[in-house]
């Protein structure tokens, strides 16, 4: 027979039990306000993707003669999950905090306030379409070949400083006397301006001057036009890209190799397997991505032998690197590519030590 101490030290356990149960339930049931970031799919932009019962290649270039290619240039990919529509409870969280390849973002910080998960992916998807055809002109550039473009208002920013000046469908050809196809050279003219400026612009095939005065958007901020405006290029050749369910900018660099390889004679890689990311533009600056770590995880997984990533993430980049896989910051298309060549060659790369240093990450 149990005494009294054993009936109040039984109940206790039995309620102890019954409180953490209770925990578990509503931890797995009540929405967290986090999205979990962990290694996405690897996807070598010289390979074949299936369709239709057959592999179709993933890039594919008509309109220019192309070479053979060898080894393989992989896309790196993040993974998301959880979204304001669909959250993670906080049990679901658990794992992630195990894992140092999955990282918790705040769902805020990936969709601002009034963004669904469809509106995002609209976005990624146009990003995306942009990358490709950077760096198709980055990779064209490379060769030697210019691309003729232009500076085109996509749209004007309600309560903005060009609101019933600039249009959209505007072309604009140059900022207080200097000609203008990008949006750094556009940038660059609102740096040197002194008060307003005078924007020559195309209109429905007519040409006229107007002048706007740049101020500031936000608190903070360089004065600004207030328009969303890209280059438009008449890209000589037509590059397809077949390619699923990825978005964003960040496979810019990867897919401006993948183009400069297929256009030229000779063996790039060596027959290695290089992963790398990092948006880019016409000028074939590399620039910053997200998820560097679960990428750098990804390229870890996929078996890399070079894995390049931008200069403006150095800070990102984990302390501990994978032993045997060789790790090169770039600034540019032209670094990415000679480390590639490098590489392939059996030569030394630039270090992170050498290059992170200079940029001070």
């Amino acid at each position: 027979m149990r005494g009294p101490e054993g009936g109040r030290s039984g109940r206790a356990l039995f309620y102890a039990v019954a409180a953490a149960v209770v925990l578990v339930l509503l931890a797995s049931v009540i929405p967290s306000p986090y999205a979990i970031e962990r290694p996405g799919p690897v996807v070598d932009t010289l390979g074949t993707v299936e369709g239709g019962g057959k592999g179709t290649p993933l890039l594919t270039i008509s309109g220019e003669k192309t070479y053979p290619t060898s080894g393989t240039l992989n896309l790196l990919t993040v993974t998301l999950v959880g979204t304001p529509q669909k959250p993670n409870s906080w049990l679901s969280l658990l794992p992630a905090l195990l894992d140092p390849n999955q990282e918790l973002v705040p769902l805020e910080q990936i969709y601002p306030k009034g963004t669904t998960a469809e509106q995002r992916d609209e976005a990624n998807a146009a990003l995306m379409t942009s990358s490709q055809d950077l760096a198709t002109v980055a990779a064209l550039n490379a060769l030697g070949r210019e691309v003729p473009a232009e500076l085109v208002v996509g749209r004007v920013v309600d309560g903005g400083p060009s609101e019933g000046i600039l249009k959209d469908g505007d072309v604009i050809r140059s900022i207080d006397g200097r000609s203008v196809t990008s949006l750094t050279e556009l940038r660059s003219g609102l740096q040197r301006a002194d008060g307003s400026v005078a924007l020559v612009i195309d209109r429905d095939g007519t040409s006229k001057t107007v002048r706007v005065t740049p101020r500031e958007m936000d608190s903070g901020s360089s004065p600004q036009l207030g328009i969303l405006a890209g280059s438009r290029f008449d890209i000589p050749v037509k590059v397809r890209v077949e390619v699923e369910g990825i978005g964003g900018p960040s496979a810019g660099t990867i897919f401006a190799l993948a183009i400069y390889d297929k256009l030229t004679p000779g063996d790039l890689t060596g027959g290695l397997r290089v992963s790398g990311t990092g948006t880019i533009d016409e000028s074939g600056t590399v620039g910053a991505i997200g998820g560097l770590p679960q990428k750098l995880a990804g390229a870890e997984r996929a078996g890399t032998d070079l894995f390049f990533f931008p200069v403006a993430n150095c800070a990102d980049l984990p302390n501990s690197l994978p032993k045997n896989l060789r790790v090169v910051p770039v600034s540019t298309f032209t670094e990415a590519l000679e480390a590639v060549q490098a590489a392939a060659a059996g030569k030394p790369t630039p270090t992170v030590s050498e290059r992170c240093a200079v940029s001070g990450g």
